[in-house]
């Protein structure tokens, strides 16, 4: 019997070291993927953790063996008490550690030799390259890492970390590390009467040391058949340092096939995981919020690049929508401006994702009554919850639109100086969508392009007020509107003829692709020069729009208007335009119209455009007559 007893104990003490001896190594190979690892963060997570695995092995060995046990020797033990216990056949004797040599002198029967090699202790090229993606990829291939230890040191079937979704009231899996081929494949799960999602509501840990087989699908949530599960133990994971204060943000889910294999050790163990994955949160949502500012640092400086390159408004308002795809995620996003020609806001440009119907571009919204009017009249940004929202968002067309009716909605005005321009209106199909950062970063663009359309709208309103244009010296629209009609009322008062000339230069596009925007401005120059060659001093020559210009002849007739368009077409022809020691050729277009009696000059400024849109759509650089 004392020889059973003394074998009892022999094996007591073999399993304790072999668990210990486990969990120290984890410790141990961990330590080593610290100091060979070249990423810096991936040096100080594991080496911490191998660290205090290793302390947690020998705290434990020190609690179950505070002192060393020597065996009797059988020949001089006396006779004990069939009742004993297996450790009073053990003479107690203060612990001394011995060297692993050592051990194997002294029981070299007893041990078993584990060959390893150097890559052991070297980790696999990850996947996913640490500190080169978003925080989001490398905090889940950290949190891998330590749900793989902590699977390692609990003897787990499965350990899994769910996020607790309070506004939706789901657990969201975010990794696991298991032997099961059965873990269910949903990534979210509805919070329900099941251990973990009582731990996510509470906030307390849980431990079930016997669960029958009847019972183990309402207990565990994450199987999608039994597993012969007999324990569980889980704890909450907090990101506030104060937990009683706040909701818990995860939970670590731990079960075993053994019955009864956790206890109050077990809990220790996990408390220090949890705060380990608290600190994981907390370091990575202060990068996550580092990245995002980097990155819209970075859109912002592209962003200001552009509009000082080239500061029309559609090439500022597509620079804009570019730069928010960089920044946030969007299903729908669209800019409304005002429309002179239409005298009211309207959807200067409107961008969707999956081509899905929403509303066009150029249509007028409802100012008074939409949201979108009432956030560019008081000059504010607005969120709206579009499955709660009962107003209308641009206008009265809009309800049948998917995109306009569930999910998450942000207007943005452009403000600058105290004025309202304008808004960039944001939608996303998943509620709560946006984050503060997400809707900072859209406010902080829209005031990036901001001074633009005011820049635009002031330079306008100078435009209308100068008699001159600056750029080729020629007389501007205003003012040649002003001369049309006082040369329209002298023909009409003394019978004589009146004729209308734009003269447009062809392949705008080609030529400042090839030779930039100064490439462009020397060949509206050059134009302009060879009008005012050609013209009488009492014509009047003016610029038009932006790649036109317009000319009355006066007491011309359209015949003799026409030889004078063909001549200043051939003159400009075979002229050479220079930029740079680069040098060009041109062409341009040109549209003739006489003015008939009592015609005003809205009706021969529209024949004149008329004909002159005729001569581009048959080719250019040739001369129409209405």
């Amino acid at each position: 019997m004392p020889e059973n007893q003394q074998e009892i104990a022999r094996f007591h003490v073999k399993k304790d070291f072999l668990e210990v001896g486990v969990l120290a190594g984890v410790g141990v190979l961990l330590v080593f993927l610290g100091v060979f690892s070249k990423v810096p963060l991936t040096n100080i997570v594991a080496v911490g953790i191998g660290a205090f695995l290793f302390y947690t092995a020998v705290e434990i060995y020190r609690e179950k063996n505070p002192q060393q046990v020597k065996e009797e020797d059988p020949e001089t033990e006396e006779p004990a008490d069939e009742t004993a216990r297996p450790d009073e056949y053990f003479e107690p004797k203060e612990y001394e550690p011995l060297r692993f040599q050592e051990r194997m002198e002294l029981n070299p029967n007893e041990q078993v030799i584990h060959k390893f090699k150097a890559e052991d202790f070297v980790e696999e090229k990850p996947k996913i390259t640490m500190s080169t993606n978003e925080p989001q990829s490398e905090f889940n291939n950290l949190l891998l890492k330590v749900l793989t230890a902590l699977k390692d040191v609990c003897f787990a079937h499965t350990v899994a970390f769910f996020w607790v979704n309070h506004e939706s009231k789901q657990l969201v899996l975010e990794g696991k590390v298991t032997d099961s081929g059965s873990f269910t494949a949903d990534r979210k799960i509805p919070l329900a009467s099941d251990v973990v999602s009582t731990i996510g509501l509470t906030g307390e840990p849980k431990i079930v040391n016997s669960i029958l087989a009847e019972t183990e699908q309402n207990i565990l949530c994450y199987y999608k058949s039994l597993q012969d599960v007999k324990s569980f133990i889980g704890v909450p994971v907090f990101y506030a340092s104060d937990a009683a204060a706040a909701k818990p943000t995860g939970v670590i889910a731990v079960d075993s096939k053994a019955e009864d294999a956790y206890g109050d050790e077990t809990f220790s163990v996990l408390s220090h995981f949890s705060k380990l994955i608290s600190a994981l949160l907390i370091s990575y949502t202060e990068k996550y919020d580092l990245f995002a500012d980097v990155k819209l640092v970075e859109s912002d400086w592209k962003l200001k690049r552009k509009v000082c390159a080239k500061p029309s408004i559609p090439f500022v308002v597509n620079s804009l929508l570019e730069e928010l795809e960089n920044v946030i995620s969007w299903d729908s996003v669209s800019v409304v401006l005002f429309d002179e020609s239409q005298r009211g806001w309207s959807l200067a440009s409107v961008r969707v994702r999956a081509n899905e119907k929403f509303v066009s571009p150029k249509q007028l919204i409802d100012f008074d009554n939409s949201v979108v009017g009432k956030a560019i009249r008081t000059n504010t940004a607005q969120t709206v919850h579009l499955s709660q929202n009962s107003q209308i968002i641009f206008h009265e067309g809009e309800r049948s639109f998917d995109l306009l009716r569930q999910g998450e909605l942000f207007i943005a005005p452009f403000s600058a100086d105290g004025k309202c321009y304008g808004a960039v209106v944001v939608t996303n199909r998943k509620p709560n969508a946006f984050s503060k950062k997400d809707l900072f970063a859209v406010e902080y663009l829209a005031c990036t392009v901001a001074p633009s359309f005011e820049t635009a709208e002031l330079s306008s309103i100078l435009t209308e007020h100068l008699a001159v244009d600056e750029q080729t010296g020629t007389w501007s629209k205003k003012f040649f509107v002003q001369r049309l009609n006082e040369e329209l009322q002298r023909a009409n008062d003394r019978g004589e003829d009146c004729t209308m000339v734009l003269v447009s230069l062809s392949n705008v596009i080609d030529i400042e692709q090839r030779y930039g925007v100064e490439g462009k401005d020397a060949a509206l120059v050059n134009i302009a020069n060879h009008l005012r060659a050609n013209v009488r001093p009492y014509d009047v020559i003016a610029r038009f729009d932006p790649t036109t210009f317009a000319v009355v002849l006066a007491d011309t007739i359209a015949s003799d208007a026409y030889l004078w368009a063909e001549k200043l077409r051939t003159a400009i022809a075979s002229s050479i335009v220079t930029v740079e020691r680069r040098s060009f050729s041109i062409s341009v277009t040109i549209g003739v119209s006489g003015a008939a009696a009592k015609m005003t000059s809205d009706d021969l400024i529209k024949n004149t455009y008329l004909v002159l849109d005729q001569a581009k759509k048959a080719g250019g650089n040739i001369v129409r007559v209405f």
